[in-house]
Protein backbone atom coordinates (compact mmCIF):
# COMPACT_ATOMS: atom_id res chain seq x y z
CA UNK A 1 0.00 0.00 0.00
CA UNK A 2 2.70 2.30 1.02
CA UNK A 3 4.62 2.13 -2.23
CA UNK A 4 1.09 2.49 -4.60
CA UNK A 5 1.22 5.46 -2.36
CA UNK A 6 4.53 6.73 -3.51
CA UNK A 7 3.96 5.45 -7.02
CA UNK A 8 0.64 7.84 -6.82
CA UNK A 9 2.73 10.73 -5.36
CA UNK A 10 5.26 10.74 -7.95
CA UNK A 11 2.63 10.36 -10.53
CA UNK A 12 1.24 13.87 -8.91
CA UNK A 13 3.94 15.22 -9.22
CA UNK A 14 5.17 14.38 -13.22
CA UNK A 15 1.99 16.88 -14.44
CA UNK A 16 -1.08 16.53 -15.77
CA UNK A 17 -1.88 17.84 -19.63
CA UNK A 18 -5.54 18.95 -19.06
CA UNK A 19 -7.58 19.95 -16.05
CA UNK A 20 -9.06 23.15 -14.85
CA UNK A 21 -7.84 26.69 -15.42
CA UNK A 22 -4.87 27.94 -12.85
CA UNK A 23 -5.28 31.22 -11.64
CA UNK A 24 -1.88 33.20 -11.44
CA UNK A 25 0.91 32.00 -8.51
CA UNK A 26 0.51 32.90 -5.36
CA UNK A 27 3.50 33.23 -3.29
CA UNK A 28 3.80 30.75 0.34
CA UNK A 29 4.63 33.64 2.49
CA UNK A 30 5.17 37.68 2.17
CA UNK A 31 8.08 37.45 4.49
CA UNK A 32 10.15 34.71 2.99
CA UNK A 33 8.89 33.89 -0.55
CA UNK A 34 10.53 30.67 -1.20
CA UNK A 35 7.95 29.16 -3.11
CA UNK A 36 5.19 30.09 -5.07
CA UNK A 37 1.97 27.73 -6.37
CA UNK A 38 -0.46 28.22 -8.59
CA UNK A 39 -3.84 27.60 -7.88
CA UNK A 40 -7.59 26.74 -9.95
CA UNK A 41 -9.52 29.74 -10.68
CA UNK A 42 -12.25 29.04 -8.34
CA UNK A 43 -10.69 27.77 -5.32
CA UNK A 44 -9.63 30.30 -2.58
CA UNK A 45 -7.01 30.78 -0.84
CA UNK A 46 -6.04 33.74 2.32
CA UNK A 47 -3.20 33.96 4.18
CA UNK A 48 -2.19 32.47 7.58
CA UNK A 49 0.37 33.00 10.09
CA UNK A 50 2.75 31.09 8.35
CA UNK A 51 1.89 30.68 4.87
CA UNK A 52 -1.42 30.01 3.16
CA UNK A 53 -4.70 28.05 3.34
CA UNK A 54 -6.73 26.96 -0.12
CA UNK A 55 -10.00 25.61 -0.53
CA UNK A 56 -11.77 23.98 -2.89
CA UNK A 57 -15.23 26.04 -3.73
CA UNK A 58 -17.19 23.09 -2.65
CA UNK A 59 -14.84 22.75 0.94
CA UNK A 60 -14.12 19.43 0.11
CA UNK A 61 -10.08 19.74 0.25
CA UNK A 62 -8.03 21.78 2.40
CA UNK A 63 -4.25 22.56 2.02
CA UNK A 64 -2.11 24.63 3.75
CA UNK A 65 1.43 25.70 2.57
CA UNK A 66 3.35 26.94 6.27
CA UNK A 67 7.48 27.90 5.74
CA UNK A 68 8.54 26.56 8.86
CA UNK A 69 11.63 25.79 11.03
CA UNK A 70 12.50 22.23 11.15
CA UNK A 71 12.04 22.29 15.10
CA UNK A 72 8.48 23.72 14.19
CA UNK A 73 7.28 20.72 12.30
CA UNK A 74 5.78 18.77 15.24
CA UNK A 75 4.24 22.03 16.85
CA UNK A 76 2.74 22.89 12.87
CA UNK A 77 0.94 19.43 12.96
CA UNK A 78 -0.30 19.70 16.68
CA UNK A 79 -2.00 22.67 16.02
CA UNK A 80 -3.84 21.06 12.51
CA UNK A 81 -4.49 18.06 15.07
CA UNK A 82 -6.42 20.01 17.26
CA UNK A 83 -7.93 21.96 14.53
CA UNK A 84 -9.07 18.36 12.98
CA UNK A 85 -10.26 17.42 16.59
CA UNK A 86 -12.11 20.57 16.56
CA UNK A 87 -14.28 19.62 12.98
CA UNK A 88 -14.91 16.22 14.69
CA UNK A 89 -11.73 14.25 12.48
CA UNK A 90 -10.59 11.08 14.10
CA UNK A 91 -7.13 9.32 12.67
CA UNK A 92 -8.10 5.55 11.90
CA UNK A 93 -4.59 4.74 10.73
CA UNK A 94 -1.54 6.28 9.23
CA UNK A 95 1.65 5.21 6.90
CA UNK A 96 5.26 5.30 7.23
CA UNK A 97 6.73 8.17 6.28
CA UNK A 98 8.65 8.09 3.24
CA UNK A 99 11.45 10.46 2.15
CA UNK A 100 12.48 10.96 -1.82
CA UNK A 101 14.07 13.76 -4.03
CA UNK A 102 11.75 15.28 -6.08
CA UNK A 103 13.39 17.93 -8.56
CA UNK A 104 16.18 18.12 -6.42
CA UNK A 105 14.19 18.83 -3.20
CA UNK A 106 13.83 16.49 -0.23
CA UNK A 107 10.26 15.59 -0.30
CA UNK A 108 8.57 13.45 3.18
CA UNK A 109 5.38 12.13 2.90
CA UNK A 110 3.30 10.87 5.77
CA UNK A 111 -0.42 9.93 4.87
CA UNK A 112 -3.19 9.43 7.72
CA UNK A 113 -6.36 7.83 7.10
CA UNK A 114 -9.34 9.70 9.28
CA UNK A 115 -13.06 9.90 9.42
CA UNK A 116 -15.33 12.78 10.15
CA UNK A 117 -19.02 13.44 10.41
CA UNK A 118 -19.06 13.60 6.82
CA UNK A 119 -17.20 10.17 6.20
CA UNK A 120 -13.53 8.78 5.37
CA UNK A 121 -11.15 11.10 4.67
CA UNK A 122 -7.52 11.36 4.18
CA UNK A 123 -4.85 13.77 5.60
CA UNK A 124 -1.09 14.17 4.13
CA UNK A 125 1.56 16.44 6.03
CA UNK A 126 4.09 16.98 2.99
CA UNK A 127 7.40 18.51 4.09
CA UNK A 128 9.48 19.99 1.45
CA UNK A 129 12.89 21.58 1.70
CA UNK A 130 13.43 24.07 -0.45
CA UNK A 131 17.08 24.96 0.37
CA UNK A 132 16.90 27.78 1.54
CA UNK A 133 19.55 30.01 3.68
CA UNK A 134 17.13 30.11 6.30
CA UNK A 135 16.74 26.01 6.76
CA UNK A 136 13.12 26.45 6.65
CA UNK A 137 10.93 24.08 5.40
CA UNK A 138 7.29 24.23 3.62
CA UNK A 139 4.99 22.21 5.50
CA UNK A 140 2.46 21.37 3.05
CA UNK A 141 -0.87 19.89 4.85
CA UNK A 142 -3.73 18.45 2.82
CA UNK A 143 -6.81 17.35 3.86
CA UNK A 144 -9.85 15.84 1.62
CA UNK A 145 -13.07 14.06 1.83
CA UNK A 146 -12.65 10.68 -0.11
CA UNK A 147 -15.07 11.93 -2.51
CA UNK A 148 -13.31 15.21 -3.04
CA UNK A 149 -9.59 13.57 -3.39
CA UNK A 150 -11.59 12.30 -6.49
CA UNK A 151 -13.50 14.68 -8.06
CA UNK A 152 -9.99 17.16 -7.68
CA UNK A 153 -7.46 14.61 -8.45
CA UNK A 154 -6.81 16.59 -12.11
CA UNK A 155 -6.10 20.05 -10.17
CA UNK A 156 -4.27 18.99 -7.59
CA UNK A 157 -2.08 17.41 -10.03
CA UNK A 158 -1.50 20.32 -11.47
CA UNK A 159 -1.32 22.98 -8.09
CA UNK A 160 1.48 20.44 -6.82
CA UNK A 161 2.90 20.49 -10.45
CA UNK A 162 3.06 24.47 -10.34
CA UNK A 163 5.09 24.33 -7.41
CA UNK A 164 7.89 26.81 -8.11
CA UNK A 165 11.30 27.10 -5.90
CA UNK A 166 12.59 30.67 -6.11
Amino acid sequence: MLRKTVWALAFLLAGFAGGPAMAGALSITDADPVAVVTIPDAWTSSKIARGVEIKTPDDEIYLWFELVAPGEIDTVQKEHNGYFDKEGVTITGASETMKQEVNGKAWSFTELKAKSKDGDSIIRYIAINPNVPSGKIIMMTYWASLDGHKEHDAAMKKLIDSLAFK
